[in-house]
């Protein structure tokens, strides 16, 4: 396995940290799936009693009922629920806003080892894809623990259009990390993600400085997107105008969220990644304790 870098050695570290204590939310839903650690839909070979029915040739004679079959001479047979082990997907945004600053940068990359390693820990197979407007990308998990993922989506360039997302199958666990910092619609994206059930968490890291301009007066804005720059007179009324928008955005995006079932949380960049979790990522179930 490649060496991880600086940045990426820190992330691991939290990551694995944070897990220790958190874990993604496994145990909102019944799972369909191979068999693992999670109570399913089917019937299995679990110690939890789900039903009975009656004994058919070939059925398992260490299953039969022999309480019941003492009380009415009918054979029949405990069914328990099967454990199984849901796939969790996990789509990285890698717009250039993911990376804007390196604590925003060691924060998304510290969420996307925690689902890693979240999922992994729980016996679930796990897919990885990075996604840049209408670019995707498939990683592998070596790729992700080494940092070497961040080789293969340098280059991608600016896209301010909210990614396109065709990767998400079947009814595991859907894991969108994004800041959302894209105009447009979030009835899109989370009409694909809710497509074919399951559970949709969406973990949105959030910089303080992203919220608030922190000065009055002539700036240098610069667009992290396209790497276009301009002078800009920022006064209390436009700064109040932009906190207000802002806001507004995150609201439209949770009162989406709450609309389709998905679980939405923003998580500071800033302090570990363990105490960032214990705030809205807590609250909305977009983890949970071990």
């Amino acid at each position: 396995m490649t060496e991880p870098d600086n940045t990426s050695a820190e992330a691991y570290r939290e990551a694995v940290h944070a897990s220790r204590r958190f874990s993604l939310p496994f145990s909102r839903q019944s799972w369909q799936g191979r068999q693992g650690g999670w109570k399913g839909n089917d019937t299995g070979s679990s110690i939890d009693f789900q039903d009975h029915r009656d004994y058919q040739w070939g059925d398992d004679p260490r299953a039969i009922h022999w309480a019941a079959y003492a009380r009415t001479g009918q054979l029949t047979m405990k069914l328990y629920r099967a454990e199984v082990s849901p796939i969790v997907e996990i789509v990285l945004d890698a717009s250039p806003s993911m990376f804007m600053t390196e604590t925003k940068a060691i924060r998304t990359e510290s969420l996307l080892l925690f689902c890693l390693e979240s999922a992994l820990g729980n016996g679930s197979p796990v897919r990885f894809h990075a996604v840049c407007g209408n670019r995707i990308i498939p990683l592998e998990i070596d790729a992700v623990r080494s940092g070497s993922w961040k080789e293969l989506i340098h280059g991608l360039g600016a896209d301010e259009t909210m990614p396109v997302i065709p990767v998400w199958k079947g009814d595991g666990m859907k894991v969108l990390i994004s800041d959302l910092l894209y105009p447009g619609d979030p009835i899109t994206l989370l009409g694909a993600m809710n497509a074919g059930g399951g559970t949709s968490v969406i973990l949105a890291p959030a910089l303080a400085e992203e919220a608030a301009f922190n000065h009055i007066g002539n700036i240098r804005l610069k667009n992290c997107e396209t790497g276009q720059t301009r002078i800009q007179r920022i006064t209390p009324s436009l700064a109040a105008k932009y906190e207000r928008a802002y806001e507004r955005h995150f609201s439209l995006w949770r009162e989406t969220c709450r609309r389709f079932s998905a679980s939405m949380a923003r998580i500071p960049a800033e302090g570990s990644l363990s105490n960032a979790l214990c705030g809205d990522a807590l609250k909305q179930e977009t983890v949970e304790m071990r």
